[in-house]
């Protein structure tokens, strides 16, 4: 029989042993989070099996930090979290804590914040499954409820010791020992998933977008508004992209060529250690007027194209109903030098600013095809306005940005 090798702390020092009773890995876990790898989450952290300050997951490799005691399973961002991502429970069993209630739109770490928003299951065998970071309010089970494997239990969310929205899965025995349910040469012989994902070092650019103001990793997080047509009252042009896989003095390097092509600006850096979700970004002033037409942006990895984002740059538009704006074909948000304005409403159609956590600061009916929005009226910030339509109450939402 094949024995786990489970994890305990002994005097503050993290060790790795085989203890003498029976608790060989059988497949049984379905994945504790919808969607497509790749696609709609990535695997970043594992279980840290390695002694001390070192860190080794259970490939040998770097994806885990130190004394980390589960599994992070990460989404694009906040606007993925916002749209729903569901939290599934492993294995059948029986809930044996909840916590609820928590902000859950943490940017930045704080180790005493723990797991936030959580879920424990206990299953046969002694074993015991938690869910943390979740989503408030996304809680649909309470102490005592049995579930099924693969019923939805929450949502995922960024809550406790949180940067990122991600689903942090932990598995324990008899709630004193964790264990790593993943199989690997420098882990455990046998897996506990009927299904393990393949362990995944591969370079690539998740998502990536251009936005007409200085971002900063906070924004890059809620995924701003795609632009690919700029103006002079543009304050500023960013490319930015989040990949993942960049390895320990990679190069990487952004390109951007003016429509002549000749190169406007390069700016690059080296990477310090192993990143497996990383945001990168650049950014120009706005051209002057010899400047306008169709401009090319390259991402180079290594000094290997990897890739290629065109854009548009001219004094003014040519009409406000530029299909590029703010990437929507029905209402448009411009920003001008003092003040926004929004295209494409309908009388008595209803405007609401939120700030980016949700408080309602202010509301405005429209008396017409557009409407005049001061500047100084807002704080520097991010907002989300949204638009309910007078003849339907159908409603949709935007990103906005005072700088």
């Amino acid at each position: 029989m094949t024995f786990d090798r489970i994890m305990f702390f002994l005097k503050g020092t993290m060790l790795a042993c085989i203890v003498p009773f029976a608790i060989a890995a059988q497949p049984r876990f379905v994945s504790p989070i919808a969607g497509v790898y790749g696609t709609d989450y990535k695997l970043v952290n594992y279980v840290d099996w390695a002694v001390d300050t070192f860190i080794k997951d259970h490939y040998c490799s770097s994806k885990t930090y130190d004394g980390h005691q589960g599994t992070d399973f990460v989404i694009r961002n906040f606007k993925a979290m916002d749209a729903g991502v569901d939290v599934l429970a492993a294995d059948k069993g029986k809930v044996i804590f909840v916590q609820d209630g928590l902000y859950d739109r943490e940017k930045t770490s704080v180790v005493s914040k723990l797991l936030g928003n959580y879920i424990g299951i206990t299953h046969d065998g002694k074993l015991q499954t938690y869910y943390g970071h979740l989503r408030t309010g996304s809680v649909l089970v309470k102490v005592g409820d049995t579930v099924a494997a693969g019923q939805k239990i929450a949502q995922v969310g960024s809550s406790g010791n949180s940067s990122d929205p991600h689903l942090h899965f932990e598995l324990w025995y008899d709630s004193t020992y964790y264990i790593d349910p993943f199989s690997g040469p420098c882990g455990n012989a046998t897996t506990y998933w009927l299904a393990q994902p393949a362990f995944d070092t591969s370079f690539g650019i998740w998502t990536s977008g251009m936005c007409n103001y200085v971002c900063t990793l906070d924004t890059l997080k809620e995924e701003p508004n795609r632009r690919d047509t700029f103006y002079a009252t543009d304050p500023a042009i960013t490319y930015w992209n989040l990949q993942y896989g960049l390895r320990k003095n990679d190069s990487v390097r952004i390109d951007w060529y003016h429509p002549s092509g000749s190169l406007w600006l390069s700016y690059g850096l080296r990477m310090q250690r192993d990143q497996w979700y990383y945001y990168f970004w650049s950014y120009i002033s706005t051209p002057p007027s010899t400047a306008e037409g169709k401009w090319t942006i390259k991402y180079y990895r290594n000094n290997i194209l990897a890739a290629t984002q065109p854009f548009y740059y001219y004094q003014k538009p040519n009409t406000i109903t530029d299909k590029t704006l703010n990437g929507s074909k029905d209402w448009q948000i411009l920003y001008q030098e003092n003040s926004i304005k929004i295209v494409g409403i309908l009388p008595k159609d209803v405007l609401r600013v939120y700030t980016a956590q949700g408080q309602l600061v202010a509301t405005h009916i429209a008396q017409g095809p557009a409407l005049i929005l001061d500047k100084n009226e807002l704080a520097k910030g991010m907002y989300i306005i949204t638009k309910t339509e007078a003849s339907s109450q159908k409603w949709n939402s935007k990103q906005l940005v005072i700088w």
